[in-house]
């Protein structure tokens, strides 16, 4: 079981003894995107290729004190050109991870789910946003914050599934689920603790995992044994929070990591090959991580 960020690095470059995973760089005209991925690479973690205009990538590469050598680097003039050469080279198996550099994400997602991509599973793509909390014992993953703004029933379903996988991948058996709500009692008057539950209890039914209850509030979800009279074998120890929308995990993540120094990895799960997302003002670290997060997640699959 991975607990830590280095603990998934140590994995990735384990896992790529066996086959080294290729990243295919969306928009690599981007120092910190080029900081994590020579980072990766000099691990041994991944292989590259920095998608997007060539001059700019070596003029960045060599702002960096990167060497050009060390890249494949394919040109693609424009946006539209970038995303789908980026996607392409996943498609054909050249590439089995895609990294959104100097691209929006609602571009990039867009080629990713092309139908003549051939990438998409039939079930939904979802973010999860796996940290490593000061004074939390191992990671916990936060979804959706990134992708589906309004998710519905049957969407939650699928956004759990992704972040159950996330989970398994990182050696996690059974994932214990939270699903937040502002009472940890269902009512009528707030309709969204109804639902909470109600997930919950397709969750179990469906077989998802066994450790899944809902609603929780954030503080009953991570309360300790001495904190809180609510007990079970998911509050104090979840290893998945649910939200009911995109804001308050996009929130809560974000000031996690600004006020209590978190250690983030995105990734977007659902799809033939895993996408490490990042914000652009995320520092180098955290870009880093989420790469190696990815890395793991296509090592796995194999």
């Amino acid at each position: 079981m991975l607990k830590t960020a280095e603990d998934v690095l140590a994995r990735a470059r384990e896992l790529a003894q066996k086959r080294k995973p290729v990243v295919a760089v969306a928009g690599a005209e981007d120092g910190d995107v080029l900081l994590a991925v020579s980072a990766a690479v000099k691990s041994g973690m991944v292989g590259a290729i920095l998608v997007g205009n060539s001059a700019k990538i070596r003029e960045q590469l060599t702002k960096q004190s990167l060497n050009a050598a060390d890249y494949e680097i394919a040109d693609a003039d424009g946006l539209q050109a970038t995303v789908a050469r980026a996607v392409e080279l996943c498609a054909q198996g050249t590439a089995h991870i895609l990294m959104k550099g100097k691209v929006p994400t609602a571009d990039l997602m867009k080629a990713l789910l092309a139908p003549q991509a051939g990438l998409r599973r039939g079930r939904l793509l979802s973010h999860c946003a796996v940290l490593e909390l000061p004074g939390y014992a191992k990671l916990v993953s936060f979804t959706d914050g990134g992708v589906v703004s309004a998710p519905d029933f049957s969407q939650k379903l699928a956004i759990v599934e992704n972040a159950i996988a996330v989970s398994r991948m990182m050696g996690v058996r059974e994932p214990k689920v939270a699903i937040l709500g502002v009472t940890n009692e269902p009512t009528p008057e707030i309709p969204s603790t109804m639902e909470a539950a109600a997930l919950a209890r397709a969750c179990f039914v469906r077989g998802l995992t066994p450790y899944v209850e809902g609603p929780l509030t954030l503080g009953t979800a991570f309360a300790r044994d001495s904190e809180c009279k609510w007990h079970s074998e998911v509050v104090g120890d979840p290893d998945i929070m649910v939200s009911h929308g995109i804001e308050e995990i996009n929130i809560g993540v974000k000031a996690l990591c600004k006020l209590r120094n978190a250690t983030f990895m995105g990734v977007i799960a659902g799809a033939q090959v895993p996408l490490s997302l990042v914000s652009r003002t995320d520092p180098p670290r955290n870009k880093l991580a989420s790469l190696a997060l990815a890395a793991v997640m296509a090592g796995e699959e194999q």
